[in-house]
């Protein structure tokens, strides 16, 4: 199989360390000022647009294997090739192709393993530096999109994706340098404990500067549609009527573990609340410090607190229970280390009672440290990018998050089979997108706590991207049917 190369250089061209060396039986292409030799061919495109300089290696190479290699590339792994030839002539539908890498320091190298392609969609996986894709196919689907270069890379993944079609060649492909670990980047990652490629992580989108959006969500709309899953224009649908009770406009409810330490601030949040008519009911799986205790203690002062005590530990399973068992219209949720402010649930009410198709209201958010102190690192999360079809890419909507209680019955509750432990309130955003209107209320309505001990840090971060991925991709079959495919 004929395998060709390409890579962006430097304004002073290759680095001392390239192996050039291992690549002398393969035409490499070069974006930048580089000097052509036997097998080094300079690219005419602009060395700065990304898909413009894959679509005239593709064109050039013709045929085969066209693989990527990083400008700061150290060495290729051990039987590379062999590995990455035998992979493609395995998998013929095969339209990308990765593999592991290696880091490399003054320590030596250390391994990094990829995963395999669980059908992710977003921008954010790690699919290694250095990857190869099938020439024949990329010139037949037309080749990258040029106008919206800052999103290449995430052009070439939606467009490769499909079923067994983005292949782990089972091996490493390449050794590149450690990477330069920034202190102040870091520090806010800590504060956001979700995995993904990018300085900030899975929450990396937050933070793009606004060209780069742009192009990455032009990328993935397009993705959509050439999918069946773009969703077109507001929806009018008005949420079911639901039974309730007088006295009671608003239920919160909290699912929790063993949160003896802040259960407390979470109630003492919601009973500081500048409205009066509201509910809350705790739902407690099986705590075995005193969290039952401390709620009793509070329950004991005030009747609007109520208990529900549940011994599977699943939030799914605790959000439910107290779902059917609210009396109020609209749903609020809180974590049980996270608080509401006082004006949370009269602003959240009052938007979903002057919104009739509005399925559930989402605001602002603010982080705080284990003693309540704002995190102002990180300032206001907003989701300003929110659409109901954006969110598919994202991985949150925002918090606080409040629900007209029937439509949450509507489809069937929470997800407690696959989703149980994690992504279960965002599967519903998504179910909620597709047939009401998701609000926005443009005000801080939440405080979420940071601490070594939050859900959020224990979780596994594998978990986190196959829940969410797969709450996507049932989403995509829905919006699929919905658009008649």
């Amino acid at each position: 199989m004929k395998l060709s190369g390409w890579t962006q250089v430097g304004e002073s061209g290759f680095t001392p360390d390239f192996p050039m060396n291992e690549l002398n039986d393969v035409t490499l292409f070069a974006a930048g000022p580089a000097n052509e030799s036997n097998n080094v061919v300079r690219l005419t495109s602009d060395a700065a647009n990304f898909a413009a300089c894959m679509n005239e290696a593709a064109r050039r190479a013709q045929s085969g294997l066209l693989m990527f290699l990083p400008a700061d590339l150290c060495a290729l792994a051990q039987g590379w090739k062999e590995t990455l030839i035998t992979a493609a002539a395995a998998h013929p539908g095969g339209r990308f192709f990765y593999g592991d890498y290696l880091w490399r320091d003054e320590k030596g190298d250390s391994p990094q393993p990829v995963r395999q392609d669980l059908g992710d969609i977003t921008e954010r996986e790690d699919w290694g530096p250095a990857w190869a894709v099938n020439v024949d196919w990329l010139l037949a689907s037309g080749g990258l999109d040029e106008q919206h270069y800052k999103a290449a890379f995430y052009d070439l993944l939606l467009k490769s994706w499909g079923k067994n079609t983005r292949i782990h060649i089972g091996g490493a492909l390449a050794v590149v340098p450690t990477p330069q670990t920034d202190a102040t980047e870091q520090a806010k990652k800590s504060k956001l404990f979700y995995p993904g490629r990018g300085a900030l992580g899975g929450f990396s989108y937050l933070f793009m500067d606004k060209e780069t959006e742009h192009h990455t969500e032009q990328v993935f709309y397009n993705f959509l549609k050439r999918e069946h899953a773009w969703l077109e224009g507001e929806r009018t649908n008005t949420p079911p009527a639901g039974p309730t009770t007088d006295g009671v406009r608003v239920s919160v409810v909290t699912p929790v573990y063993n949160r003896a330490k802040f259960i407390g601030r979470a109630i003492e949040s919601v009973q500081a609340a500048d409205i009066s008519d509201w509910e809350y009911i705790i739902v407690d799986n099986g705590s075995t410090d005193n969290t039952r205790q401390v709620v009793r203690e509070y329950m004991a002062h005030d009747p609007r607190i109520r208990l529900i005590e549940n011994d599977r530990n699943i939030i799914s399973v605790s959000l439910n229970l107290g779902v059917r068992a609210a009396r109020g219209k609209y749903i609020a949720q809180l974590d049980s280390d996270d608080e509401h402010l006082p004006h949370t649930l009269r602003t959240m009410a009052e938007h979903l009672d002057s919104n009739p198709t509005w399925g559930l209201a989402i605001s602002y958010y603010e982080l705080m440290d284990v003693d309540g102190n704002t995190l102002p690192d990180l300032g206001v999360i907003k989701h300003e990018q929110y659409n109901r079809n954006n969110i598919l890419r994202r991985d949150g909507a925002g918090a606080l998050r409040c629900w007209h209680r029937s439509v949450i019955l509507e489809f069937g509750g929470f997800d407690e089979g696959e989703l149980g432990h994690y992504g279960e309130d965002y599967d519903l955003v998504l179910k909620c997108g597709e047939k009401y209107e998701v609000g926005r209320v443009h005000k801080v309505c939440y405080r979420y706590r940071r601490h070594d001990d939050n859900t959020d840090v224990l979780r596994s971060g594998e978990m986190k991207i196959r829940n969410k991925t797969l709450a996507r991709l049932r989403a995509l079959e829905r919006r699929r049917k919905l658009n008649g495919h």
